[in-house]
């Protein structure tokens, strides 16, 4: 055997020889790609499938790293590619792209038809054991839309040319993969912190501010319990911090911005630069992150007062950008040896996410009820108080299906999953009550232990310098599951809050973990809390989906039964307007769950937010509330939040509490396209919540729209993002289009002037499109008679496939589900109901029920389906 092997090694040698030996560098062909021995970097190509390439460039003699591939799990397939060479090129062909590796190292990209893709550059591209950064690969940019790379409090939604730090940090997700209209992908496999398009100049200042460095105060609340956030925030500086210069730009066009507040982020402040009074950066909440960016559009020759205002800061800061000229995508790592990614060709960004996630693993289905009302605020104090709320919703008939414990629910002076029995004297009946009236429970839980019976009981040894288990020991990962799961799923919890998850409290990035030093691994630590999860859950609990909420994230993610929300945001409209461009990017990076604190994390001068003195009673802060309910009905998952705060709507008074109520109730209705939506997530790598580009990407006009979204397949929210707005500007792409509250038909594409009062979010329908509404219900899961209500929205052909389930279990993995499948013909005007796969539901014992109706026709069709294909005539 061991001959046979040697022999058939021998043949290939032999045909790379004959076939490579024109180029000018000495390379080796394997099974999976080709190696270039380049001077002293070795370049290894390899051909993952026909559209992902996998390129990874070391100096000679460099040690391979040991630290564990935590994201990939596609190895490579078997695909038909060659390899072709004259003296300058190498020249790598699948069915789906080519790849040019020239003389001088620079790889180039292109599609089978010889369209170009992306171009490595060597400019900025570098492998060095000096300097800040270790690792650094250009690529040129061109006229394209890039987008992906986490979630981000810029506002920004178009990433070319602009700088960001790659961090994870309370309210910003460092995801390194990101997605061009041009039809590619890139993914940086790199864990250590990087700069994405480092800015390559600074603008000095002629005033100089000054910082006013205080020791932190603490608040102690009523009580003596250092509960909450306040405990530890500090009074802003007296000083501002405040420095400006004049500004005179050498070219035209657009600038991008970034600025350095601080080095190791800091809680409250204000950080602004604005430049001829307009802010580019305007950012004041509680956790300040440490860099910021912001982009305009200046003219060559003119001159502009730049003002930076940087107060609370421990640095006076500095403020870096890069020309209009730049036009590279630069991916800078701190640590590594070696440059490392790969790039995912498609013929737009629906394909090329969904390679991605055939690299890093597909998202799992929820159960139903997680895609309902989640019911969640800082806090609820005691066991009968959560009850005694649950009760009342109930009472009230407000649907929802799942209610939250934050923190503090822990014995005092403790941080860690356990009750205490003077609040909660006992969990089980207090879940079995929450069961009964068909609620599920999410409790928080942080990777943060601070309890020396668990640590000593469970063996959790932690990142030094911190109270951060080291989940990178997978002994520490499964036993800090199996103590989760004695004091939450043995109780009948059903999902885990995971906050904390970047983690934050690492104060000495210099020490080790088990698997290297911390400052090489720090970015994924949240995939492998949710890993540790999803796995001890699927193994303990293999019936039950897992449901996980989370601050943070990383690239693969999505495959551990994990949504990720935005942080501890502040209630203002620019935060409101900031979180929806922060969702689209985040789920662009390949991550499609994602929520945030409806009405914001801090509301109101009891909730640490000056700009609002109740926020019970401000009209102001009432409608950003009611705008932001709005939003959160169509994000992937619809959880509101607040801190110090009693979010149940009825306590916002009678309008906000209608109003509140009817969105809830659409959720509701809208149950049977999200759920089946979601099956796409699943099946097809789709996207539940994507901004206009995904869709549109040859149209330049989506490129920067950042407050319009669609919802599934077929649903075009837009969101009102300014106080007394009852008028707003909607971009319409080509097609044709209905307004989901009047279905009236918009004639024609482009920017149109609709009407938003109070009550109402414009939303509108392609054409072309089918969409499910169920009847009213109080639960996700909840049974009933009336039927599903089938709209189809003309304007050309379509079809829709209604999904079914158990709703709760993994057996849809093994085609245990049924589908049903309606189609339109626009021709015809007939629409066909017929079996889809079917391995769920006996529809002969369980016939179910449907009215269908064309948008814009006044008849409707009643239709009892028993599994028999039928067909109804409009015209007819």
């Amino acid at each position: 055997m061991i001959k046979k092997r040697i022999c058939v090694l021998g043949v290939a040698f032999i045909f790379l020889m004959s076939c490579t030996s024109e180029f000018k560098y000495q390379v080796e062909k394997n099974q999976n790609g080709i190696r270039v021995y380049r001077d002293s970097t070795i370049i290894n190509i390899d051909v993952v499938n026909e559209s992902i390439i996998h390129v990874k460039k070391i100096k000679v003699g460099s040690e391979p790293t040991t630290i564990p591939d935590y994201v990939t799990v596609l190895e490579p397939q078997n695909v038909a590619w060659d390899v072709k060479a004259t003296e300058d090129v190498l020249t790598i062909s699948t069915n789906a792209l080519t790849v040019l590796v020239n003389a001088d190292g620079v790889i180039e990209y292109q599609t089978k038809d010889d369209g170009k893709l992306v171009s490595e550059t060597n400019e900025l591209t570098y492998l060095t054991e000096n300097g800040d950064h270790k690792v650094s690969q250009a690529f040129v940019a061109g006229d394209e839309g890039l987008y992906g790379l986490g979630q981000y409090q810029s506002g920004i939604m178009n990433w070319k040319n602009v700088p960001i730090r790659l961090q994870q940090y309370n309210q910003e997700i460092a995801i390194p993969f990101l997605v061009s209209t041009k039809g590619y992908g890139i993914y940086w496999h790199n864990y250590s912190l990087t700069d994405f398009n480092q800015p390559q100049n600074e603008i000095e200042f002629e005033t100089t501010g000054e910082i006013e460095i205080k020791k932190e105060e603490q608040v102690i609340p009523e009580g003596g319990e250092k509960e909450n956030v306040a405990a530890y925030t500090a009074k802003e500086a007296k000083k501002k911090n405040i420095r400006e210069t004049t500004f005179i730009p050498t070219q035209s066009g657009e600038y991008t911005f970034l600025a350095l507040s601080d080095h190791n982020g800091r809680m409250r402040g204000q950080i602004t630069v604005s430049i001829d009074g307009d802010d580019i950066i305007n950012y004041s909440t509680i956790w300040m992150p440490r860099r910021y960016s912001g982009k305009k559009h200046l003219e060559a020759g003119k001159s502009y007062k730049v003002v930076f205002q940087n107060t609370g800061a421990k640095i006076p800061g500095n403020l870096f950008y890069n020309k209009p000229d730049y036009n590279k995508t630069v991916f800078s790592s701190t640590k590594g040896n070696a440059i490392d990614y790969y790039l995912i060709a498609g013929e737009n960004p629906e394909e090329v996410i969904s390679q991605y996630q055939n690299l890093t693993g597909k998202a799992p289905m929820f159960a139903k009820s997680a895609y309902g009302f989640w019911q969640c605020r800082e806090r609820y104090h005691n066991q009968e108080e959560l009850l005694e709320n649950a009760r009342e919703m109930r009472e009230k008939k407000i649907p929802f299906d799942n209610i939250v414990q934050d923190w503090f629910y822990w014995p005092k002076g403790t941080k860690g999953p356990e009750w205490d029995p003077a609040k909660y004297p006992d969990p089980d009946a207090m879940v079995d009550e929450l069961t009964s009236l068909n609620l599920n429970l999410m409790v928080s839980v942080w990777p943060e232990v601070k309890n020396k019976a668990l640590e000593k009981k469970y063996n959790l040894k932690k990142i030094e310098s911190s109270n951060y288990v080291d989940i990178y020991d997978e002994g520490v990962s499964e036993r800090f599951y199996r103590m989760l799961s004695d004091s939450m799923f043995h109780k009948g919890v059903k999902s885990i809050w995971l906050d904390g998850t970047e983690p934050e409290g690492v104060n000495n990035t210099k020490v080790n973990t088990a698997v290297g030093p911390y400052e090489s691994v720090q970015n994924p630590y949240s995939l492998l809390v949710t890993k540790a999860m999803y796995e001890g859950r699927r193994e303990e609990f293999p019936m039950e989906r897992v449901f996980n909420l989370t601050r943070s994230a990383y690239a693969g993610q999505q495959r551990y039964g994990a949504t990720s929300w935005s942080g501890d945001v502040e209630a203002s409209w620019e935060q409101l307007s900031e979180q929806i461009a922060a969702g689209l990017n985040f789920t662009m990076a390949g991550i499609p769950y994602w929520t945030h604190d409806i009405g914001g994390f801090f509301r109101d001068s009891k909730s640490i937010n000056p700009e609002f003195d109740n926020q019970y009673t401000n009209p102001e802060y009432i409608e950003l509330l009611t705008r932001w309910f709005q939003f959160g009905t169509f994000s992937p998952i619809f959880r509101i939040h607040g801190y110090v705060s009693e979010t149940e709507i009825w306590r916002y008074g009678k309008e906000f509490e209608a109003t509140a109520r009817n969105f809830i109730e659409l959720r509701y209705e809208l149950l049977p396209y999200i759920y089946s939506e979601a099956r796409k997530v699943t099946a097809d790598s789709k996207l539940l919540m994507a901004p206009l580009v995904y869709q549109y990407p040859n149209d330049k006009n989506t490129w920067g729209i950042k407050d319009q979204f669609f919802f599934g397949e077929s649903l075009m929210i837009c969101n009102v993002t300014e106080y007394k707005q009852r008028t707003k500007e909607v971009y319409l792409p080509e097609g044709v289009w209905f307004d989901f509250w009047t279905d009236e038909k918009v004639e024609g594409h482009g920017k149109l002037t609709v009407n938003t009062p109070l009550d109402k979010t414009p939303i509108f329908v392609k054409g072309g499109s089918i969409i499910p509404l169920g009847p009213k219900v109080q639960y996700a899961t909840q049974k009933t008679d009336d039927p599903i209500v089938i709209k189809i929205y003309p304007g050309k052909d379509a079809e829709y496939v209604l999904y079914f389930d158990d709703n709760e279990s993994y057996n849809y993995e093994k085609e245990t589900y049924s589908e049903i499948v309606f189609t339109y013909s626009e021709e015809n005007k007939t629409i066909k109901v017929k079996k889809g796969i079917d391995n769920y539901i006996n529809f002969e014992d369980l016939p179910q029920h449907f009215i269908l109706q064309i948008v814009g026709n006044s008849n409707t069709e009643e239709v009892v389906f028993e599994g028999v294909e039928t067909e109804v005539d409009f015209l007819n």
